[in-house]
């Protein structure tokens, strides 16, 4: 019985992730319409949503999708399971932790920031926020994965795994659920994701995770939510409009890497910190 339910399930988790992601939004905007506000940015956040998953499908789901079939085929070192649900919650967790250290660096490495920091710009939280996904990260995201049919799970199984980690991921992003629980031990609850989104000092580069907050509470890195989180960005002009979300902050990267001189210490500098 669990085993067909897997099965239906990876074959129609993409389907449910959009009808989940569909729902969430135009439900967000109709009940700020009931309450007379304004869901801020959603434009330009269903912009930047688009135009990533236009990239992802041209990127993930069709040249990265053949190259992890090509590993899975010829370079696997072993062959798990995809119908075995502990194959999953395995790679689940190993997804996770793999994501923990990618999400890091994206706020550690200025060239990876001036990208992410897309998602980070709004100065509200909602489920419109969840879909202000920089196109940018479809292009380097897909190569951190091939250690997915290199270990040996079937990379189609996988892309269903990513619908429901993207699924969840979504729905973190709300201040509809205000308590916290017990369940902040473990998960990644919307309460937590609130404290990644703050500018407030004690909160900046803290709860990393996307599923599992055992990450961060294992690597220094977990901070609850105590104070009102501010949202958005800190130090940085802001990103409001959608010809703003499609170019990130690399304009003005760019042309601070160009004035420090050399390729040397341009490249040094596109590796830095974002101060």
């Amino acid at each position: 019985m669990l085993s067909a339910a897997i099965t239906w399930y990876s074959a129609h988790a993409v389907y449910l992730f959009v009808g989940a992601l569909a729902v969430t939004l135009v439900g967000e905007a109709l009940a700020a319409s009931q309450h007379q506000r304004r869901v801020v940015g959603q434009a330009t956040s269903i912009v930047s949503g688009i135009s990533f998953m236009a990239a992802k499908t041209v990127v993930s789901k069709v040249a990265m999708l053949s190259l992890s079939v090509a590993v899975y085929g010829r370079f696997r070192i072993m062959t798990l399971n995809p119908g075995n649900p502990g194959v999953w919650l395995a790679i689940l967790m190993l997804r996770d932790l793999v994501y923990y250290w990618v999400h890091r660096t994206e706020h550690s490495v200025r060239v990876l920031w001036a990208s992410h920091m897309v998602h980070h710009s709004p100065e509200t939280i909602g489920f419109s926020t969840a879909v202000r996904v920089p196109w940018m990260e479809a292009f380097y995201k897909p190569w951190l994965g091939l250690w997915v049919p290199l270990l040996g799970f079937n990379p189609v199984a996988f892309v269903a795994l990513d619908a429901l980690a993207a699924t969840i991921g979504a729905l973190q992003h709300t201040e509809s659920w205000k308590r916290r629980t017990i369940l902040d031990k473990v998960f990644v609850t919307p309460s937590a994701h609130r404290v990644h989104h703050g500018s407030n000092p004690e909160y900046i580069d803290k709860n990393y995770g996307a599923i599992l907050i055992i990450w961060d509470r294992l690597f220094g890195t977990y901070e609850p939510e105590v104070a009102p989180v501010r949202y958005g960005l800190v130090g940085v002009s802001s990103i409001d409009t959608p010809a703003q979300a499609l170019v990130g902050g690399y304009p003005k990267l760019v042309a601070a890497a160009r004035r420090t001189g050399s390729f040397t210490d341009g490249f040094r500098f596109l590796m830095a910190v974002p101060s």
